[in-house]
């Protein structure tokens, strides 16, 4: 048989069966483009900073686990260490404000300092001008040329910039090419890094009465900047940790010293920086998530695979005693395999629209769900092309060689009868492969629920404080917070206000303020918050011991330590500590995240004319009048003021973004999942269906009930939905326990979630067999009795 008359019979097959046909095409080609999907993603995070020419020389200085390092270290190991090429140091702030061409003030973001040398660290060229050489100079990406000037013809223009509670005028010397979506620098501005001085001392306006403005940040006693290095090839990375080690001793801070230098090489900062403190505003990946989402993906390629195969086998058993005839008409077994496997890699191929569907409609889920920049440029490269073909052929081949085999080794005389075999079979098999598509659909669903069950334990059972219905708005300028008493009293007399107080933190907020006090010739580090008086009170915070903080007192600092820091050192109200009055002991509460463990903290009063924050509790009626109000009244204070509004439910639930964009995920996976599942179960069904034919027809005449016929079917098909089920329980039982091990505080894995998995996969699986079968059930017992 040749070529075009093998592929005329195949496509002929493909047409004879429809309906198994199309569900083994799209199954397939939903496995095969999940797989290809989370193959770019692995991809896109796995070749972050691959776009540097010196990716290899090029690191980044840790001390310990803090990427944070002083400004001048990098420049000094530049000067005093060999082979040490080049260096740059880098600060990136979050939002900043600045004025548009309209004169309009807008909020943009990644606004970045560093030396001109960062450009040819990163090979990041310039379509026009130069580096930002003064502080009276920035550069700009393409993008934000475009952005503010419509054109990229825009050296010696201006930008207005408010850094340190002024618009300062910045001239633009120069437009640098966007960096690729996978880097982790993503600036959109880059001043001088001299200019970090203004950024920092509008930082500590947040500490109020704690704050220390004018710091000299150039010293080596603080440690605000990154610091990159770029070796020599002929240097010897572990010579050169050895030789910074002694720059430890140029800080008087005595915990630094304790700490290694050590480097990081630019390529790892992604995927590897989970435990590196300071790492604010770089992007950063999650190699266990990422291998999460890949064995997913597997586990669905897996069901479609599985599914492909014993459809494939279904329809050529059911072809049996044509390849008989062929056989005896002289075919070969060689012609017959060739045939088989023809047929099996068409179908392969033919998947690949489907799974081209899932890549374009993929793409950007992934980017929407994990905030990503996926894009279609990763086709581009050749070895993805390779490894779909790969999969494709691999597919296709294995299926068709592994029937084929079996096929072409049974006698003429059998295949005629439509047999395989001589030997009855005492059990089948056949629908075996179901339970594994519902087991990996149950681990999903379970994982799906226990995902959201932990997220709304966290989002509602913060400990010993009430987030609910609280408002928060930004002191963002000194006019603001020195009108703290006025917004204080106007606000307070807004229908629906039942209380409002001033802080510098709010909790239960993301970040942390550590703060050092003596204890016996030690010093320890507690958790800190500054707040100002009434906040205990509107957090509803419980006083055990003592009371709250009352008017500020300038004579003395006070402070309310919690319950953990007063057994931990044998703490009392009244008592001084470190020079400091203890006002009260409050009861444990969550300052932040469920993720970590309350720790000793110390509560820090906040002067009223130095807050940075105020907060109203509301009754959850007037939310959207009162917030109005406050954007008028604080416009009016500070015109050229962007003002900030936003409540501490939102901030609470921003905690947990990542877990919200994994339950997403995953739920597609078990849409996905449970396609597949019913589509292989559709075409086990049918190709049952098929061969119990004439036993229904002689059922129906010997007087079976429709109801009858149904149940028999259920039968056979349900217990494979119980053993998937008896697998699933242990698997996800074991996964979610891993997962919730990320939380201090965490949810139980209730029962009720293992059986309404079952319950969904019981329904799904009841509806699908029993349409089809009420369809045979019903059908004309002569009919029946006449199918071949």
């Amino acid at each position: 048989m040749n070529l075009p008359l093998n592929l005329t019979l195949a496509i002929r097959n493909i047409f004879k069966k429809k309906t198994q046909s199309i569900i083994s095409i799209l199954g397939l080609g939903i496995g095969v483009g999940c797989v290809f999907l989370l193959m770019l993603l692995y991809i896109h995070e796995s070749s972050f900073n691959d776009y540097i020419p010196n990716k290899h020389l090029l690191n980044r200085v840790l001390q310990g686990n803090d990427c944070r390092t002083s400004f001048p270290l990098a420049s000094t190991i530049k000067d005093e260490i060999p082979l040490v090429d080049n260096f740059f140091r880098y600060y990136q702030t979050a939002d900043v404000e600045l004025k548009n061409s309209q004169n309009e003030i807008v909020q943009d973001h990644q606004f970045a300092f560093s030396d001109a040398t960062i450009f040819d660290c990163l090979g990041i060229r310039f379509i026009q001008g130069k580096p930002a050489l003064s502080k009276s100079e920035v550069c700009i990406s393409q993008t934000t040329a475009k952005k503010y000037f419509n054109s990229l013809d825009v050296c010696d223009r201006i930008l207005k910039i408010k850094l340190n509670n002024q618009f300062i005028s910045l001239q633009i010397t120069g437009v640098y090419k966007n960096l690729p979506t996978n880097s982790t620098f993503n600036p959109n501005f880059i001043a001088d890094i001299d200019l970090t001085g203004e950024i920092l001392n509008h930082n500590q306006q947040m500490f109020g009465h704690y704050g220390q403005e004018n710091e000299d940040f150039k010293d080596w006693n603080h440690f605000p900047f990154q610091s990159y290095l770029l070796l020599n090839p002929q240097a010897n990375t572990e010579t050169i940790v050895r030789n910074i080690q002694s720059y430890k001793e140029r800080t008087n801070h005595e915990k630094r010293k304790t700490m290694d230098y050590k480097l990081q090489a630019i390529t790892d900062i992604y995927l590897n920086s989970s435990d590196i403190n300071g790492d604010t505003f770089t992007p950063a990946g999650n190699s266990k998530e990422l291998s999460y989402f890949l064995a997913i993906a597997v586990f669905i390629l897996l069901i479609a695979i599985v599914n492909y195969i014993f459809l494939t086998k279904a329809k050529i058993t059911a072809r049996l005693k044509e390849l008989g005839t062929q056989k005896a008409l002289g075919a070969s077994n060689i012609s017959i395999r060739k045939q088989i496997i023809l047929e099996s890699n068409l179908i392969s191929f033919i998947s690949l629209l489907p799974a081209f569907l899932i890549v374009i409609l993929g793409i950007p889920f992934l980017n929407a769900t994990l905030d990503r920049n996926l894009s279609f440029e990763l086709f581009s490269i050749w070895q993805v092309w390779c490894l779909l073909i790969l999969i494709i052929l691999l597919t296709g081949s294995v299926a068709g060689i592994a029937i084929g085999l079996n096929i072409s080794r049974v006698s003429t005389v059998l295949l005629l009868l439509g047999k395989v075999s001589q030997r009855p079979k005492i059990k089948s098999w056949n629908n075996s492969f179901l339970s594994l598509h519902f087991a990996i659909f149950m681990v999903l669903v379970v994982g799906v629920l226990t995902v959201k069950k932990q997220l709304h334990y966290a989002q509602t059972n913060s400990q010993n404080i009430n987030p609910k219905n609280i408002i928060i708005c930004e002191l963002n300028s000194p006019e603001l917070s020195s009108q703290f008493d006025v917004i204080q009293t106007e606000v307070e007399k807004l229908p629906g206000v039942l209380h409002s107080a001033g802080s510098s933190f709010i909790p239960p907020f993301n970040s942390f303020l550590p703060v050092n006090l003596q204890y016996e010739n030690e010093r320890i580090q507690f958790d800190g918050l500054i707040m100002g008086e009434g906040m205990i009170e509107l957090l509803e915070l419980k006083i055990i011991d003592g009371e709250s903080f009352g008017s500020f007192q300038t004579d003395r600092t006070e402070m309310i330590f919690n319950e953990s820091a007063a057994k931990q050192f044998n703490l009392k109200a009244g008592e001084i500590f470190n020079g400091f009055y203890v006002k009260g002991i409050a009861k444990d509460f969550n300052a932040h995240s469920f993720r970590r463990m309350i720790q000793p903290m110390v509560i820090l009063q906040q002067d009223p004319k130095k807050m940075n924050l105020f907060a109203i509790k509301t009754n959850g009626k007037n939310d959207t009048e009162i917030t109005q109000f406050i954007q008028k009244l604080f416009k009016e204070i500070s015109p050229d003021k962007m003002v900030k509004v936003y409540s501490l439910s939102d901030q609470i639930t921003e905690f947990y973004k990542t877990e919200q964009q994994q339950a997403k995920l995953i739920s597609a996976f078990s849409f996905l999942a449970i396609a597949l599942s019913i589509m292989g179960l559709l075409g086990m069904v049918l190709n049952t269906l098929s061969r119990k034919t004439k036993e229904i027809g002689i059922r129906k005449v010997n007087g079976a009930k429709t109801y009858e016929i149904i149940g028999m079917l259920n039968k056979d098909f349900l217990k494979w939905v119980v053993i998937a089920f008896v697998l699933a329980c242990p698997i996800a039982w074991y996964a979610m326990h891993k997962w919730l091990e990320n939380f201090a505080y965490k949810t139980d894995i209730s029962w009720w979630i293992f059986a309404l998995a079952g319950l969904i996969v019981v329904v799904i699986a009841l509806l699908t067999v029993s349409f089809q079968s009420w369809r045979a059930a019903t059908r004309n017992p002569v009919e029946s009795l006449r199918y071949e």
